[in-house]
């Protein structure tokens, strides 16, 4: 019933968010580039990060990871810059060992949902000194893939577990993470 609820307010923000629009000749204003939005904290996105596996019948993993901080990868591991962290990662069930195709990709808790979904996505939020963190995850996702060559664009929005309303803004390079 929760979930129901969840993704029926998901839904309804999102009809909300592409309905309305205005109608004066006004310049948009300037968003910032590379943001998450978690409730009322904002963080702003430095680093871009993935990794592709193949799961099974010719379909493939296509992982992200966004971080606040730079991030250095030991050892096949990713290693944040800054003591304290911030970021969100997420799956996509993709048909093709490369990347994602443009298009909109959705999250609703499904098991085994089929190409062109999110399988699972939560936020990060870490201290690297004393390698402790805490995983939110994500109950329902809207993830629109904008571009996908050289650079990519990916813009989320999404509700956790705790009710919180997540936005996401990110354009740039994904740095590859070796399996």
């Amino acid at each position: 019933m929760k979930l129901t609820l969840k993704t029926m307010l998901f839904a309804f923000i999102c009809t909300l968010t592409l309905s309305c629009s205005s109608n004066d000749d006004q310049p948009a204003p300037e968003q910032d580039q590379n943001v998450l939005k978690i409730g009322n904290q904002e963080f702003e996105l430095k680093t871009g990060l993935y990794q592709t596996s193949e799961i099974q019948n010719g379909r493939f993993a296509f992982g992200v990871i966004l971080y606040d901080t730079e991030v250095s990868i030991e050892n096949g591991e990713p290693i944040p810059e800054d003591e304290i962290f911030t970021g969100i990662a997420f799956q996509l069930n993709i048909d093709n060992s490369d990347k994602p195709e443009l298009g909109e990709y959705l999250f609703t808790g499904e098991e085994n949902p089929g190409v062109n979904a999110i399988t699972e996505a939560f936020t990060i939020s870490g201290n690297a000194e004393t390698a402790s963190g805490e995983l939110v995850e994500i109950e329902v996702a809207r993830l629109q893939v904008i571009e996908n060559e050289g650079a990519y664009e990916f813009e989320m929005t999404a509700i956790d577990e705790e009710d919180n309303e997540i936005e996401v803004r990110f354009q740039g390079e994904l740095e590859l993470i070796p399996n």
